[in-house]
């Protein structure tokens, strides 16, 4: 742990980061969950795939005799060979389709549809030996280890298991028919399968868990990160043009129906009266959406009790606001915590949740 706690990451990362993140390739991603579930998908799928396997090989066999004669050349070798591996390709393209699609369809649950040309471009660290031999000993480098050896001990257990569990049957194999041997041996290889595909799909699902908090560990953020992010938020473009459009979309309210919609209004209290709303899944800080001095403070309060907004005496917060705000603005980064303050307190008192 750093000394100096502002150096600490102990925040949480913004959206913004995320997303610069998501450029650069940096997302939540287990292999071993794709892997795992298109494991399943072609073990679920290969009965009635190796049923229709089996029939185009008969097929095939069938019309490789057919066309056969006993004149050997190239052209007859062709046309036994295309008679008889035809009728199975039907078969490898269902499962290779099926394979394919899980794929997809997982690596696309995961990270969604996105191409990071940053992560492609060359990049030396890569191959640096001190990066590298970091890379050796971190932290997902021995999970990596610890969950190749969980795997290695989990499968050879269940083949174990499952042996075991047919022991008798196996050591009486001898006195089958082929049919019911090859029968035998197809359900012990089945079930074996099955059992390891589930364990596989358990495994893979806690690799994915680990694999998001370390994700989201790597783009833990400094308290003075978030504040800069923040300060360049307000200067951006984006941040201006909001504004604009909030202003111009209270300037259109009428004054009545402003102070209405309020959560606070922050009063000196007879000079300033400043009305504040915040919506927390729209806006990343408080609005001023209202204001006045005066006698349009004093309408402002008249406004507030009839709509029964609660009115908050603080004044030298109401002075700054006034002073620092327009209709339509963000209250200051450096006024946050002030008016966040105050609307804890509205919150509490009037049980008012937004």
């Amino acid at each position: 742990m750093s000394s100096n706690s502002g150096q600490e990451k102990s925040e949480q990362p913004t959206d913004k980061r995320k997303k610069e993140a998501r450029k650069k390739g940096t997302v939540t991603k287990s292999v071993d969950l794709v892997s795992a579930a298109v494991f399943m998908t072609i073990l679920v799928a290969m009965p009635g795939v190796m049923a229709k396997g089996f029939q185009g090989f008969t097929h095939g066999f069938r019309s490789a005799v057919g066309v056969s004669t006993n004149n050997f050349s190239l052209a007859n070798v062709d046309q036994v060979t295309r008679a008889a591996l035809l009728p199975m390709l039907p078969p490898l393209i269902i499962i290779t389709a099926l394979a394919m699609t899980v794929g997809l369809v997982g690596n696309f649950a995961q990270v969604g549809f996105h191409l990071s040309g940053e992560a492609m471009k060359p990049n030396f660290k890569k191959i640096n030996p001190a990066t590298g031999l970091k890379r050796l000993f971190g932290k997902p480098a021995v999970f990596d280890m610890f969950k190749s050896l969980v795997k290695l001990f989990v499968f050879s257990w269940m083949v174990y298991s499952s042996i075991r569990d047919h022991w008798s049957e196996l050591g009486m194999i001898w006195s089958l028919t082929p049919i019911q041997s090859m029968s035998l041996i197809g359900g012990l290889v089945r079930t074996i399968l099955m059992r390891v595909g589930v364990a596989w799909l358990v495994l893979a699902v806690a690799d994915y868990v680990f694999q998001k908090k370390q994700t989201n560990s790597q783009l833990m953020m400094t308290k003075e990160e978030v504040r800069q992010e923040m300060k360049d938020a307000e200067s951006s473009p984006e941040m201006k043009g909001a504004r604009m459009r909030m202003a111009r979309k209270f300037s259109k309210m009428r004054l009545s129906q402003a102070v209405a919609e309020a959560d606070v209004i922050i009063t000196n209290p007879t000079h300033f009266a400043v009305a504040i709303k915040y919506e927390a899944s729209k806006n990343h800080a408080p609005v001023v959406v209202a204001k006045g001095v005066d006698h349009l403070a004093m309408r402002i309060r008249e406004l507030a009790k009839e709509a029964k907004v609660p009115i908050v005496e603080n004044r030298p917060l109401a002075r700054a606001l006034h002073k620092q705000c327009e209709v339509g603005d963000f209250v200051p980064r450096e006024l946050f915590q002030s008016v966040a303050e105050v609307l804890a307190y509205v919150y509490r008192t009037v049980k008012k949740v937004r």
